[in-house]
């Protein structure tokens, strides 16, 4: 009876189960996509476009088409079924001064889980204000709709700064399927998957080359470009909507955000003139820019061990270090902007150090193989934003001295 009693005293002091973290359902970096809206002042990324309302950063909002005060709507497709806690809302750092009432003052919020559409709520949010709207228990959605009803008094415009909704996945996230030819604004492109490996062409300078690697509905590569003697390479991060028709996405250059890549699948004999070939990109990679990025290598959250799908990348390197006998390589660990400096380093040089003991296990010569972490202080892209910050999160390869 004794130890059935403290059986029971130990249970009841355990603590509960840790809730789940909340994540930002409407970001693209968690395989969100804009399905449509009926008009911005901006286009693309740029100022006060639509891709402004949701890029997690306030300071960079959203503008309606001049003489479209009200009716603006926004219709997003999330990675899979959502439960959904809190929306949210932002008019901070919105042009009052200069255009007194455009601040959004009531928008609509409607959501469907793969059937009609069901209004969620009215909310009302002031001038230059944040505010956050717990939603009923249970709520779940895989589609989004924003409808903006009002403003606070401007007769031309509207704005936002940024509009969220915080929830966690209550369904699987299917791999998305690149595979195929898309009609890009950057020529025809074609992608070969293999598992959650990717690699691709597409028709733009004399060579232009994609790689990286599938997470959820996510597709983050590498891209790069040869004409003549000019190289030039950067980041890109993609999804395709749930019926396989459109490839939307956003691509980097210099750590800055650039410009919208997309396009819609066409068949293969529309697709583009170059040939994708696996074998040798990475080495292209090295030979002219001298360094190349492993999306395919993954971490969990404050882990330093790779998870079990980065194997295929880990090989391909390991692979590369035997048929190349001068090669060497330093591996690098890279993260984002969050946490302290110091944890950031730490986490980069443990992940960098695991990453050259598996390639070690894999053959490779351990003295021509070495890891170095630089925390946070390389960015490949705009730390402003999640989806920036996911690119940071990441491994690279450069050429040893």
């Amino acid at each position: 009876m004794v130890a059935l009693s403290l059986a029971f005293a130990l249970l009841a002091a355990a603590p509960p189960p840790a809730a789940p973290d909340l994540l930002e359902a409407l970001g693209f970096d968690n395989g969100t996509v804009l399905l449509s809206e009926t008009g911005s002042y901006g286009t693309g990324i740029g100022a006060w476009s639509a891709w402004r309302l949701t890029d997690g950063d306030e300071k960079t909002g959203w503008c309606s088409a001049q003489g479209q005060a009200t009716g603006s709507t926004f219709v997003w497709e999330l990675d899979t079924t959502w439960e959904l806690r809190t929306f949210s809302v932002s008019t901070r750092y919105m042009q009052e001064s200069e255009y007194p009432g455009i601040s959004a003052r009531s928008v609509e919020l409607h959501l469907a889980d793969g059937g009609s559409w069901r209004k969620a709520g009215s909310f009302q949010i002031g001038k230059g204000e944040r505010k956050e709207f717990p939603l009923p228990a249970a709520t779940r959605a895989r589609q989004v709709k924003l409808v903006v009803t009002g403003n606070h008094g401007n007769a031309e415009y509207s704005e936002i700064a940024e509009v969220g909704l915080l929830g966690t996945r209550a369904g699987t996230v299917a791999t998305s399927q690149v595979a195929g030819s898309y009609a890009t604004n950057y020529g025809p492109m074609r992608f070969v998957q293999e598992g959650d490996e990717v690699y691709g062409c597409y028709d733009w300078a004399e060579r232009s080359l994609v790689w990286g690697a599938v997470q959820g509905r996510n597709v983050r590569v590498t891209w790069l470009e040869e004409s003549g003697e000019t190289v030039r390479q950067g980041t890109a991060t993609f999804a395709v909507t749930s019926d396989g028709k459109t490839l939307w996405g956003v691509w980097f250059e210099g750590g800055s955000l650039a410009g919208v890549w997309s396009g819609e699948r066409v068949p293969e004999s529309q697709g583009p003139k170059c040939i994708p070939k696996k074998k040798g990109q990475l080495q292209t990679a090295l030979q002219r820019q001298g360094r190349a990025v492993l999306y395919g290598i993954r971490f969990d959250s404050n882990s330093d061990v790779p998870r079990p799908e980065s194997g295929a990348t880990l090989d391909e390197v390991a692979t590369l270090l035997k048929e190349e006998a001068k090669l060497r390589l330093l591996v690098e660990g890279h993260t984002d902007s969050t946490n302290t400096d110091a944890y950031n380093l730490d986490l980069s040089a443990r992940r960098a150090r695991k990453v050259v003991d598996l390639l070690v296990q894999r053959g490779a010569d351990p003295s021509r193989v070495q890891s170095q972490g630089f925390g946070r202080t390389r960015p490949v892209a705009d730390n402003a934003t999640a989806q920036g910050r996911a690119l940071n999160r990441r491994v690279e390869v450069s050429v040893a001295k």
